[in-house]
């Protein structure tokens, strides 16, 4: 593009070559061998002394993988953030450079609150994928939401379902089309339009106005990434999503990445630990079928399902064992109390409310069936675990356990750290590198490894006193008490 005005165009193309020279920076951290795993994230530079500075964000490729995200990076030559991840990362880079700005650049540090990083971030991820919809002003309807979402009507909480596309997009059939279109700043407008709205049919909206109700169309091209919707779950609490994948939540005013999914693969690999013979696919079933409730939910895995229905039987109904639908398992969700399943999936109990001792391992912020289930599985009871579905859409699957990892990966990193700590030419940062790796697996740790490694780091601190002015206290290693060798693959 070319700029009449001469240094309005200069600016740009110091912006370009900028912005590509952050873009090789990546690639070239991403090409090293020890950096394939993790993804790069780069600032624009600013100048500092003598140097064009740039702030550099490394993170966890796997971890990055699982975030729910769309896949378009780019709109009609406009950035769009996939994630909410990728927003923060992408505003704690443009903050970073405003650092820089300040006297004694690099000694300070971000002065602004995680909270206000993340609801700008929002702001920011919810104006650029709108983009993806055609809707260029998008800066403030993650507020719009957030006000439709607090809006009672006639008393009752906000519920109902907007969907976000261009009014002549191909995926959207129009049912009722309004002939004088709503704003959507008319927040108490669109709210008592939203009681329309249900599961025959949902809002439409291009963004600016609501223009009638509709639904996208089963044949919607997903890959288009030309539809987006909004869901009002409850008082103050909407989901942004996409092609029925929930991209954001929002409780309050706050921002988080969604929670209403099930781990599947820990609660298979939970079940395969303490019940050999569980029938894997039964129990998969029935914590996908206890998901569907309506406001909250509990399933307990017991390896005496049996003894546990008759212990329980007088505050809750013992039924005579028999594998349920998913679709009676889904309504008897809607009872209070838990289902109680043995590893075989069949159902022994219902409406069932749990016992227990608390241990002082409990959290007060969390609801009563949480804190239930913790209570318990520290009681002593047979083998069992707990999936519990919170009103609020957060899934625990109790007890949480420390992943099962191979011997040798131990072995290895403590044979590595007493290697580097006992040269007679020490090497701090491999010291500390090897230290960290020791750290990290620390559960599975013996009496006898904790021992030795504490001996020989009691050198390395000894050295370090003596040549280095600045230095890191290291604490001693402890063995845990709740390992043993199920941890073991």
């Amino acid at each position: 593009m070319f700029h009449s005005v001469p240094h309005v165009h200069e600016e740009r193309d110091l912006e370009l070559r900028d912005s590509m020279r952050a873009k090789a920076l990546e690639e070239a951290f991403e090409a090293m061998p020890r950096e394939r795993e993790r993804a790069h994230f780069s600032s624009g530079s600013v100048c500092v002394g003598d140097y064009e500075v740039h702030t550099l964000i490394s993170i966890d490729k796997a971890a990055l993988h699982k975030v729910p995200k769309i896949t378009t990076e780019e709109r009609d030559r406009f950035h769009v953030h996939m994630s909410l991840v990728h927003a923060v990362i992408r505003e704690i880079l443009k903050r970073s450079i405003r650092v820089l700005y300040i006297p004694g650049s690099g000694s300070g540090y971000l002065p602004d609150s995680n909270d206000e990083i993340v609801r700008s971030a929002t702001e920011a991820m919810i104006r650029s994928i709108l983009y993806c919809a055609g809707f260029w002003f998008g800066g403030e309807n993650h507020l719009l939401m957030s006000g439709l979402s607090a809006l009672p009507y006639e008393g009752r909480p906000g519920a109902g379902r907007l969907v976000i596309a261009k009014q002549d997009d191909p995926a959207i059939e129009v049912f009722l089309r309004l002939k004088h279109p709503v704003k959507m700043h008319n927040v108490t407008a669109v709210r008592k339009l939203l009681e329309a709205s249900g599961s025959q049919s949902d809002l439409l909206s291009d963004g600016e106005i609501v223009y009638g109700l509709g639904v996208v169309k089963p044949e919607y091209d997903a890959s288009s990434e030309t539809v987006f919707s909004v869901s009002f779950t409850a008082r103050g609490v909407w989901e942004f999503s996409h092609a029925s994948e929930v991209l954001l939540t929002v409780r309050d005013g706050i921002p988080s990445l969604p929670t209403r999914v099930l781990d599947e693969v820990y609660l298979e690999d939970l079940a395969s630990r303490l019940f050999p013979e569980a029938d894997q696919g039964a129990l998969r079933e029935a914590a996908q079928a206890a998901g569907k409730h309506r406001h909250g939910a509990m399933l307990i895995i017991s390896s005496d399902a049996v003894g546990e229905a008759e212990r329980l039987s007088p505050q809750s109904w013992s039924i005579e064992p028999a594998r349920l639908t998913s679709q009676l398992l889904s309504q008897l969700t809607d009872m209070d109390g838990a289902m109680l399943v043995d590893p075989k999936g069949q159902c022994h109990a219902i409406g069932v409310i749990l016992d227990g001792t608390a241990h002082g391992r409990g959290d007060p912020a969390r609801g009563s069936r949480f804190n239930n289930a913790i209570r318990y599985l520290d009681s002593e009871r047979p083998s069992a675990i707990v999936v519990v579905y919170s009103s609020d859409g957060v899934i625990n699957i109790l007890p949480q356990l420390h992943p099962r990892i191979e011997k040798q990966i131990v072995v290895d990193a403590v044979d590595r750290y007493l290697m580097v700590a006992s040269e007679d030419s020490l090497n701090a940062k491999e010291c500390n590198e090897a230290w960290d790796a020791v750290k990290s697996i620390r559960f599975y740790l013996s009496s006898g490894q904790c021992k030795a490694l504490n001996r020989a780091r009691v050198r390395v601190d000894e050295w370090e006193a003596r040549n280095r002015k600045l230095r890191m206290i290291k604490t001693d290693l402890q063995p845990d008490s709740d390992m043993n060798d199920s941890y073991w693959l």
